[in-house]
């Protein structure tokens, strides 16, 4: 039997598919709201389905929104290759799919969202350059293995940290999964101060959740001065920035801006019949610090 949480807008003119990740941090459930708002103001109907991060419930959420009827699908899939039976039989069915916050394979008709290696990147060059100039220990906190995200976020890092030319300088102590969750962020930080103690430097978690997790952990401890990076933007992020302490810096990852896009992207082009200009929309993606965050703070912001 299958089971998922569903909630619908009716409209008079046809319906779309959202295939959701998750809803288990607050960038899902910013996400899942702007779909709502973006769909009614497109005079559209739109079902969300919540995959609870499992792949097999997410590809039978998909059969049922094709049975269901709807003209086009939104994808934030579990990972990069699960879904691609599903979107397969989506194709086949003339049911185009925008691919949302994830990268997918198979053939969709355009990813929205940021550049998940770029992301890792910045924060890595941050850390090389105003953090950690004579290198340091790291702690990482990692999302879902396998899944685009992850990979990119991650790996994008390492790549800055663990150049050649910085041979010997940074040593990651621990690296630990924490799903993008604040609370097994906090968890797992617990762990790793176990562990590790005074000798943490900095923790770099894969997205603000996470981090701010990390943060209450941290603080609880008294390890004090130990920094902290993120990504995604969120506010509760930008309010520790601001205070200059010890949450230095995330990367933008609006869920707002990218749901919006994505839903008038697909709802255009069903309307249209037309192919969008690009079938690759990247949306900002910028280092926000202590020196420009007063430029995205936003008390009323979804996220």
């Amino acid at each position: 039997m299958l089971f998922f949480l569903s909630t619908s807008l009716r409209a008079e003119n046809f319906a779309i598919g959202f295939a959701h990740v998750d809803l288990n941090n607050p960038y899902y459930l910013a996400m899942e709201k702007m779909a709502y708002t973006q769909a009614a103001a497109r005079g559209v109907e739109i079902t969300v389905l919540n995959a609870a991060n499992n792949q097999v419930s997410q590809n039978k959420q998909i059969d049922a929104l094709l049975d269901k009827g709807i003209k086009g699908l939104i994808v934030n899939s579990v990972n990069e290759y699960g879904s691609m039976a599903a979107i397969k039989k989506a194709k086949s069915r003339g049911i185009p799919v925008v691919a949302i916050d994830r990268p997918l394979y198979g053939d969709y008709l355009a990813y929205v969202g940021i550049d998940q290696w770029r992301a890792g990147e910045l924060q890595g060059e941050f850390i090389v350059k105003h953090l950690l100039p004579k290198g340091g220990n790291i702690v990482m906190l990692l999302g879902i293995p396998g899944e685009p995200a992850t990979i990119g976020r991650e790996n994008g890092m390492l790549n800055i940290v663990q150049h050649p030319k910085f041979a010997g300088k940074f040593n990651i102590l621990g690296s630990y999964r924490a799903d993008y969750s604040m609370e097994l962020g906090y968890q797992k930080m617990k762990e790793a101060i176990t562990a590790f103690g005074s000798k943490i430097d900095l923790v770099y978690g894969l997205n603000d959740a996470m981090a701010l997790g990390a943060l209450k952990a941290l603080r609880e401890a008294g390890l004090l001065k130990v920094m902290i990076v993120g990504i995604d933007g969120q506010k509760d992020a930008y309010d520790e920035i601001a205070k200059g302490g010890q949450y230095k810096a995330t990367v933008i990852n609006n869920p707002a801006e990218i749901t919006s896009r994505a839903v008038n992207l697909l709802v255009d082009h069903i309307k249209s019949g037309k192919p969008p200009a690009s079938n690759s929309v990247i949306t900002g993606t910028v280092l926000v610090t202590q020196e420009n965050v007063g430029q995205y703070q936003k008390s009323d912001a979804l996220f």
